[in-house]
């Protein structure tokens, strides 16, 4: 089994039982992080070190750990995987799964996002960044269009910085602390033997149950949210490796179960290969 699918278990196990489904909204909200001046490696610490922010049982500076994590992953190579959905009565109401391979500083990327289920459109997009040139592909109900949104250049479309003409924010940093500041976390414990093997570095594993600000955890402002069930990752120089997040919305017609799962693999080891195969970019970074 290669290491992302036995991570991708690892995050589903942390979500609790009687799980309906998963869960996706509409393109995510752009997420900015102003980068902290830490290292570029996550090589093994001492299991005492806590993240930044975070101490003893508590993340007391959601924003450090943030600023934290969006700065390791500026600066190496990396995979990311979210997945998004809601059922409701009737079965799949909607999922949003969004895959990445990100080259080290922004270099180069493929990003896909798939939308389906029974309350949307079917819709893809993909876009990627090389030769200083990011081009977005749509499809809809099986129409494709292609679009440059931008060249480095100014040519054919505006001069963007690669980070920026992607459609979404790779290291979610806003949405990761909105988690860590609104949920109430109940404990926070180093990972098991199995984890540390699985990603290669000593990890703290992060629980929450409830909800102070429920309207953090909704991505609409009409939603109740109710049954907040929340576990994460954390690596002790501050990388988010993985989240796994449960509730309830109560609104005045349904109710809906959400789930997403959001998870970092193959740190400064990722290839980022396009469609017509002909060119890739390796970085050989420790993870």
């Amino acid at each position: 089994m290669r290491r992302g699918v036995a991570v991708a278990v690892v995050c589903l196990c942390l979500l609790s039982a009687g799980c309906t489904g998963l869960f996706g909204d509409g393109a995510a909200a752009r997420e900015t992080g102003t980068p902290a001046p830490v290292p570029t490696a996550d090589a093994p610490t001492s299991p005492a070190q806590r993240a930044p922010g975070v101490v003893g049982d508590r993340v007391v500076n959601a924003t450090a750990l943030g600023r934290a994590h969006v700065s390791h992953l500026s600066n190496t190579s990396y995979r990311v995987h979210h997945t998004r959905t809601v059922m409701n009565g009737s079965g799949l109401h909607k999922r949003v799964r969004t895959r990445a391979s990100i080259g080290a500083g922004y270099e180069s990327y493929t990003a896909t996002r798939t939308v389906t289920g029974q309350g949307v459109t079917p819709r893809e997009i993909h876009s990627t960044w090389r030769d200083g040139r990011a081009l977005r592909r749509t499809t809809v109900n099986g129409s494709t269009s292609t679009e440059v949104v931008a060249d480095s250049r100014g040519i054919g479309g505006p001069p963007h910085s690669p980070r920026a003409a992607l459609f979404f924010e790779p290291t979610f940093n806003g949405r990761l602390m909105a988690l860590l500041s609104a949920t109430n976390i109940t404990s926070i414990r180093p990972g098991d033997e199995v984890i540390k093997q699985l990603y290669g570095v000593s990890l703290y594993r992060i629980k929450g149950t409830g909800s102070a600000d429920s309207s953090a955890i909704a991505t609409r402002s009409v939603d109740r949210v109710t049954n907040v069930s929340f576990s994460a990752t954390v690596t002790p120089s501050g990388i988010v490796r993985s989240y796994a997040l449960q509730y309830t919305i109560n609104n005045r017609t349904e109710t809906r179960r959400v789930t997403e799962i959001l998870r970092y693999s193959d740190l400064g080891t990722t290839d980022v290969v396009f469609d017509d195969r002909r060119r890739q970019n390796r970085t050989t970074q420790p993870d």
